[in-house]
């Protein structure tokens, strides 16, 4: 009986816990999206990235389903902060709230330029990367 009580309370919290862990923020670079390599990002290529259609249809300005780079590029301007990933507040990206975003220890090595372990501002401003 203990057992199905268990099982009964692992079923109840199981839907929040996998909703909590979606509103991780995640990121990915337009140019790991854009995996046809024609500098633009379709909304089929942004899907598999894991882009949510909301935060697609924000960036697609002119509304024609894909991304240019000039969208990218606006939409960075206004919305790359690295706060929303610094899970502990210290003003930069660790390997390891890097990879809970998404990012694969290459990209961190091509952004860490300083090789000190972390991501600043001023390197993650360097990259193209797009955060939701």
């Amino acid at each position: 009986m203990k057992f199905l009580n268990y099982l009964f309370i692992a079923a109840a919290i199981l839907p929040g816990i996998s909703q909590a862990q979606s509103t991780a923020p995640k990121a990915a670079s337009f140019s790991s999206m854009d995996t046809n390599k024609d500098q633009i990002v379709t909304k089929e290529e942004a899907q598999k990235a894991g882009m949510p259609d909301a935060v697609f249809k924000k960036i697609d300005k002119d509304g024609n389903n894909q991304i240019t780079s000039t969208e990218s590029n606006a939409y960075r301007a206004q919305n790359n902060s690295i706060d929303a990933i610094d899970s502990d507040k210290d003003k930069k990206i660790s390997r390891d709230e890097a990879v809970k975003m998404g990012m694969t220890a290459q990209e961190f090595r091509i952004l860490d330029k300083d090789n000190s372990g972390y991501i600043t501002q001023k390197e993650w401003d360097t990259g193209d990367w797009i955060i939701w």
